[in-house]
């Protein structure tokens, strides 16, 4: 009982001295209109992968080698092609990404999975790769960890160029007559979550 009147009295003692002279009561209170700029957040997001920009499937003879000096033969109808073993086949497409935060931060993922059909799972090293525009490698499904480097906002209105490949080897005798179902294979981002400042 003794706090609350001590409280209630301090109350009482404050508005005698708000209102002492000349009668009126001061304001406690004010408001004024707050002038700042809208808030607004961050972007992710994927444009459709196209070949419009030199993508679409190409084939190259296979050499068993780090490198392959072999050039890269596009390939004008790939419902009508036919497959040769002792060729490496891949496939482009771009995707511009809008990536805007300063500390955004996110993984992009071709995942192989996605892919079906008899070459899906046959013994022709399929492997998927996403570079950007300076042939960084962002994303390699062959390698232990396959998220290499993230996607942040200095990659904002740019293309990633995502890559499909397999390899039928001179000596396969186990891909005739088998296909590949591309139709369920997606480029992907997820943004990562921010380590907090110490």
């Amino acid at each position: 009982m003794k706090k609350t009147t001590k409280a209630a009295m301090a109350v009482a003692a404050a508005g005698a001295v708000l209102l002492g002279g000349s009668g009126t009561l001061a304001k406690w209170t004010d408001s004024t209109t707050l002038t700042s700029a809208a808030v607004q957040s961050g972007t992710l997001d994927l444009g459709a992968c196209v070949t419009t920009s030199g993508g679409g499937w190409y084939s190259q003879v296979y050499v068993n080698a780090p490198t392959n000096p072999n050039p890269l033969v596009y390939i004008p109808d790939i419902t009508t092609y036919r497959l040769k073993p002792g060729f490496n086949y891949t496939y482009f497409c771009d995707s511009k990404v809008m990536a805007t935060g300063p500390r955004l931060k996110a993984n992009v993922t071709v995942d192989k999975t996605k892919l079906s059909g008899g070459l899906a799972t046959a013994s022709v090293d399929l492997r998927t790769y996403v570079m950007d525009q300076s042939n960084n490698l962002l994303y390699d499904s062959t390698a232990p960890t396959p998220n290499l480097i993230p996607v942040t906002s200095a990659l904002n209105n740019t293309n990633l160029t995502a890559q499909v490949l397999f390899t039928i080897y001179p000596a396969d005798t186990t891909s005739s007559g088998l296909t590949l179902n591309t139709t369920a294979l997606t480029i992907d981002v997820k943004q990562l979550g921010l380590t907090p400042s110490p």
